[in-house]
């Protein structure tokens, strides 16, 4: 299944940047101020999910980490193989999906963002997501 099927959407791409600590820098073109859940795709191959964790991150800040290569490991490791895909000519785009709906259950207000990561790992089994 494709992650369109889901109500991803493309919203920007990678490229390379031998300027930046990365090397890798970004475009956005939607949803840079929005809290959402992220993928990338290398030629057409989901290759990593991810989410903007906190309810103040948006996807711009959570790419910038990823292009300085700041914070944990995660971002060093994703920006090494975002690179390595684009030194190897393959394009590497950026989709999201921001849930619009609010569920609520038994007055707790569920987080769409947090509660789709673990089911859309499973429906997609990136190679870049790190297995437990």
């Amino acid at each position: 299944m494709d992650l369109e099927d889901f109500g991803f959407d493309e919203v920007g791409q990678w490229r390379l940047r031998a300027s930046v600590k990365s090397g890798v820098t970004f475009r956005l073109d939607r949803y840079q101020n929005d809290r959402v859940i992220y993928a990338f795709v290398v030629d057409g191959n989901p290759k990593y999910v991810g989410i903007c964790d906190k309810s103040t991150t948006t996807l711009k800040d959570r790419m910038s980490r990823y292009r300085g290569r700041v914070g944990g490991s995660t971002n060093k490791r994703i920006a090494d193989a975002i690179r390595g895909a684009l030194q190897r000519g393959a394009t590497v785009k950026i989709l999201a999906l921001r849930p619009h709906d609010s569920i609520q259950y038994r007055g707790l207000h569920i987080d769409l963002v947090k509660g789709l990561e673990n089911p859309l790992l499973e429906a997609v089994d990136p190679d870049w997501n790190v297995h437990k």
